[in-house]
């Protein structure tokens, strides 16, 4: 079952809900309302949580929050979000934020970075930035991105660097 409501003065409630046929299988129950105020022009904020039972013993809830700001040309967001697990070690938390400039009509900038925090002992937090750019001239859009995850799984010796290019055109 799911449920979305009507906008009602700029806000929208979700609704899922799932029952567990036997002990084996999965049941949920999640609830999600996101609101763009009419009083503030860009803004939206979001909550979310979910309450999972996956088999006999095994339980985890969810939540997550949100905002975005968009305001000129800057849009700005953050997340916040929360994992709670019956399985030992199995806990998570995790932060993002990113900052995108439109600098005119055809360049476009951003910066992204997002932290992962297990509760596994001898992890380290994973941590992801990346920033990129668009330039488009016509039908023609030229972009690039640099990424950079360090402790990849925890792991202090995995880190990754990574780059696009792109270049397209449309007809």
């Amino acid at each position: 079952f799911i449920y979305t409501s009507p906008s009602m003065g700029g806000a929208t409630l979700t609704v899922a809900y799932r029952n567990a046929v036997n002990d084996a299988s999965e049941s949920m129950t999640d609830f999600a309302l996101a609101m763009s105020p009419e009083s503030i022009d860009g803004l939206t904020v979001g909550v979310a949580m979910s309450d999972n039972s996956i088999g006999e013993n095994v339980d985890s809830d969810e939540s997550t929050m949100y905002a975005t700001y968009a305001t000129g040309g800057f849009t700005l967001g953050v997340q916040s979000s929360d994992l709670d697990h019956t399985t030992a070690g199995s806990d998570q938390e995790s932060i993002a934020y990113g900052v995108t400039y439109a600098v005119n009509d055809d360049l476009s900038v951003g910066y992204s970075y997002h932290e992962l925090e297990t509760e596994t002992a001898g992890d380290e937090d994973q941590e992801s930035t990346g920033v990129s750019a668009s330039y488009t001239m016509g039908g023609m859009t030229l972009a690039g991105a640099m990424n950079d995850v360090d402790n990849i799984a925890g792991s202090a010796t995995r880190d990754h660097e990574g780059y696009e290019f792109t270049l397209s055109f449309a007809f």
